[in-house]
């Protein structure tokens, strides 16, 4: 296979949405003459993106290029990998669509909560002639290209009671809880839309 890496690699995912996406500076070489891949992610090395990529990524793109992962946010900051690769400082990471939108706003309405139906709506939404535009303005004004997304799985409610169980079967049931949810603006109104007391929480300071 033949294949001319002209771009930096960046690939984001939340909950639902992930993107792959590339920079327009060259790839660094190593001493055998092979670009350099550096993949940041504030996920740890055992979550399934992690794993994938590891497994099927890395291999992939051995023979002309070597993939080198950081994870647990140790190379680059969660958050700033999108600037990081736009600077030529980053090439691959895995971030959100919600982090997008922190650059582009319309890119809100993929990291509102169950917008997707399924994996495969997702991928049909991502493929869809609709996300042209989206796509070619990130890469006009960030110079970041997107190139793929990923599934990354449902979002669930999970409550912890110190003194009693309780069942959340209507939005009513979560009036007055703490909710820790994505920092977004959209996930930070869909928690008070459904009643409950939503707090901003990073990704790496969640179990995984």
């Amino acid at each position: 296979m033949t294949l001319q890496l002209t771009r930096r690699v960046f690939m984001a995912s939340a909950g639902a949405f992930a993107l792959f996406a590339a920079s327009l500076a060259p790839f660094a070489a190593s001493a055998q003459d092979k670009p350099v891949i550096r993949m940041s992610t504030p996920a740890s090395d055992t979550d399934q993106r992690s794993v994938a990529l590891a497994s099927v990524f890395g291999p992939a793109i051995s023979e002309f290029a070597t993939y080198q992962p950081h994870y647990n946010a140790s190379l680059i900051a969660q958050g700033s990998e999108l600037e990081a690769i736009a600077s030529g400082d980053l090439e691959m990471s895995i971030a959100s669509a919600q982090e997008l939108a922190n650059f582009f706003p319309e890119f809100s309405i993929f990291a509102t909560g169950y917008v997707h139906q399924s994996a495969e709506h997702q991928v049909a939404v991502f493929n869809d002639a609709l996300m042209d535009p989206f796509k070619q303005k990130v890469e006009d004004e960030l110079g970041v290209k997107l190139l793929s997304v990923m599934y990354l799985g449902k979002r669930h409610v999970n409550l912890r009671f110190p003194r009693a169980e309780k069942d959340v079967m209507t939005p009513a049931d979560l009036n007055g809880v703490n909710l820790r949810m994505p920092g977004s603006d959209a996930w930070q109104f869909l928690g008070r839309a459904i009643g409950a007391n939503p707090t901003p929480m990073a990704f790496t300071e969640i179990y995984t």
